[in-house]
């Protein structure tokens, strides 16, 4: 029998209960043990597998662009997530619901957004190595008030937030880490609070398409629109250079 699970096999292949040697890069490792049963009774291995593709080396990559985290804070880390594939369109978090877990992107695209008396306004945008979670629920346990929703197919690590509480109480990397990742999202929804009061609608647009190119790209124009605090008229007025 040969084990899957979403790291790929590096270290130990288990095909009827011989042991094949394989070389790993040691950048990358993630730790498991397995119980094994076969004729000579039970027996323990611990098998060492590598991330699953170039999507995840470009994660760590990010997650280590925002804190330097050591491999055995990122192994421990990644021990405790499960990766999850969602399709396009599905509503991930909801408001008004006590969410139990939080979510990192390995590979798609996703947005935030409120929802009141029948209108959606879009308050933030998310890609690879950024975290989707309720930040009511995550730091009391509380409804939330946003939604999530994926705008694409999602690769994610998923991890419940009482799980992620405890790591950064138990490793001072992952708390600084998480503590970056915070550091960033206060400073993005600072500088777009900002903005909307002090620059043009056509100033605003013209930074997101320096800054941000992947949202031109991926998001719809109604959500574009929303997220800049214009109605799609006048996006679509800007986008043809009619002011």
């Amino acid at each position: 029998m040969i084990i899957n699970i979403w790291f790929t096999r590096a270290k130990i292949e288990i095909n009827n209960m011989q042991c094949r040697e394989k070389q790993v890069r040691p950048s990358f490792f993630v730790c498991r043990r397995m119980k094994i049963t076969g004729s000579s009774g039970d027996r323990e291995r611990i098998a060492i597998f590598v991330p699953n593709g170039r999507d995840m080396e470009e994660f760590i990559k990010k997650m280590r662009e925002a804190y330097p985290v050591s491999d055995g804070a990122l192994q421990l880390f990644l021990r405790h997530t499960e990766r999850v594939t969602l399709p396009k369109g599905h509503l991930l978090i909801r408001d008004g619901v006590v969410e139990k877990y939080s979510y990192f992107i390995v590979r798609g695209f996703a947005r935030g957004f409120l929802y009141r008396d029948g209108k959606d306004a879009t308050i933030w945008f998310a890609t690879a190595g950024m975290s989707l979670l309720s930040m009511n629920a995550y730091l009391f346990r509380s409804s939330g008030y946003e939604n999530v929703e994926l705008l694409e197919e999602c690769d994610l690590l998923k991890i419940s937030n009482e799980t992620l509480d405890g790591l950064f109480e138990k490793e001072v990397e992952l708390a600084n880490w998480g503590r970056r990742m915070s550091d960033r999202i206060i400073l993005r929804m600072e500088r777009l609070f900002v903005e909307r009061y002090f620059l043009t609608a056509a100033e605003r647009y013209r930074l997101l398409v320096e800054r941000e190119p992947e949202i031109l790209q991926k998001a719809p124009l109604r959500d574009i629109a929303s997220y800049l605090g214009i109605s799609q008229v006048s996006l679509s007025r800007i986008r043809s250079g009619v002011q």
